[in-house]
């Protein structure tokens, strides 16, 4: 135990007694490797895929497969070093790799060409082959290689043919599918990038997360109640990362002697949360398409976008549609500006189209309905004066019928129920849409 605070982590997880979860991913790997089949790990930025990575070039991960060393080798290279190296200094990379990680397995290996050239790599690897050893490549940041300006389709080529002389296999890791993360189509049309499996790493289950945050907590001092940990798995959902950074503020806030015992005590987490969230967020966002935005603001979409965002751990399939992956996503994604899009408290109004959601569900109101909540929603948080919402429906047409607009209100308040509530009554001037809260 100490006063540390045990959420630190930010980066990848280096210590093998840090590393938590992922059984199921780290089976299916290791099998596959060990049948000789390369894999592209894909998921978003910072879900885990470099800590997946170090995690399985452990011997001792690797031992209840038989390819643990002497059995196998795995060669770990970081591709952000290598974004725009030539092909000798991925040779050199590899070499060298391979000559540390065989002498740490007591494999005898006599060098017979300099570094930096595949001539040596492939002498190397004919020496580690004979003596019946795999070689297994891990290739983190993979995106990065593939865009290398520098490494032609020759180069690619190359690495394919390793693994038809030597039986070698890898296992890359990118935020995307292969096909997705080079824009040059003669280097995706090397064999190399043919011969994958290709596996998603997505969030944890709510078992992971629970054991996550038990684990963390487990090395301070300080232990979180169980309404707390709901709190914070329904504001981040089970993203290791996230919980993260949502483990870290609670915990300080227990150092600081701050009391977290009821709701309005969780709620002061919020803005710290959402602060140091915020940048991840707006670099996930701001990499999604035009339309994977719009389909994002309003959960629903085509059926292709639906199942990338769900790739990329924003939405979540819950059986009768889609749902964000956590609360904090959700208020993030009402902050932004999509074109064709008006956003105001649990509402989404597409002009253009005449729909609503309210929370994922879309809403079926009249045109009268529909004009009335257009014009709330752009003047969130105002009042708006009877005389122009009843423009808004019937233009500069009098009529002397002073309780039209009301019961338009209450039919109005019937069509968006359970959020009825958000619309208020503001006696004598008119109507606002404000929290009720």
């Amino acid at each position: 135990m100490n006063n540390d605070n045990p959420f630190y982590h930010r980066g990848a997880i280096r210590q093998v007694e840090q590393f938590c979860g992922r059984e199921a991913e780290t089976g299916q790997i290791l099998g596959l490797l060990r049948n000789g089949q390369s894999v592209s790990l894909i998921g978003p930025r910072r879900i885990g895929k470099s800590s997946l990575l170090l995690h399985l070039i452990r011997p001792e991960v690797r031992k209840a497969v038989q390819i643990d060393p002497p059995h196998a080798l795995f060669v770990h290279i970081d591709c952000q070093e290598f974004g725009e190296s030539p092909p000798e200094e991925l040779y050199e990379a590899l070499f060298d790799n391979l000559m540390d990680t065989a002498a740490e397995a007591g494999l005898p290996t006599q060098p017979t060409d300099v570094p930096g050239s595949y001539r040596a790599v492939d002498r190397l690897l004919h020496q580690i082959s004979r003596a019946g050893t795999a070689v297994v490549v891990l290739l983190d940041e993979f995106e990065l290689l593939a865009a290398n300006a520098q490494l032609t389709p020759y180069f690619f080529a190359r690495l394919r043919g390793l693994t038809t002389k030597y039986g070698l296999s890898y296992l890359t890791a990118s935020q995307r599918p292969l096909f997705n993360i080079t824009a040059e189509e003669e280097i995706l049309s090397s064999p190399f990038f043919n011969i994958f499996v290709t596996l998603p790493l997505g969030l944890f289950s709510e078992d992971e997360a629970r054991v996550m945050l038990a684990q963390r907590l487990a090395e301070g001092i300080h232990n979180f109640s169980p309404e707390l940990i709901e709190y914070l798995l329904f504001l981040m959902g089970p993203h290791p990362f996230f919980l993260h950074i949502a483990g870290y503020h609670a915990y300080q806030a227990l150092t600081q002697d701050k009391p977290l015992i009821t709701p309005s005590d969780f709620a002061t987490l919020d803005d710290p949360i959402e602060v140091e969230a915020a940048s991840h967020l707006s670099y996930l966002w701001q990499n999604l398409s035009a339309e994977e935005q719009y389909v994002l603001a309003i959960s629903n979409g085509p059926v292709d976008t639906l199942r990338l965002l769900e790739q990329q751990c924003l939405l979540q399939n819950t059986g009768s549609g889609y749902s964000y992956t956590s609360e904090v996503l959700r208020r993030f994604a009402r902050r932004q500006s999509v074109a064709g899009l008006i956003q105001a408290g649990p509402f989404v109004i597409d002009q253009q189209r005449h729909q609503v959601w309210a929370e994922n569900h879309e809403l079926s109101l009249t045109t009268s309905q529909f004009a009335i909540l257009v014009r709330l929603c752009e003047n969130a948080g105002q009042v708006v004066h009877s005389d122009d919402l009843e423009t808004a429906v019937w233009g500069e047409v009098l009529v002397d019928d002073p309780d039209r607009l009301k019961t338009l209100i209450k039919r109005l308040r019937r069509a968006i129920t359970p959020y009825d509530s958000w619309i208020i009554s503001e006696r004598g001037v008119g109507y606002a849409l404000r929290s009720p809260d």
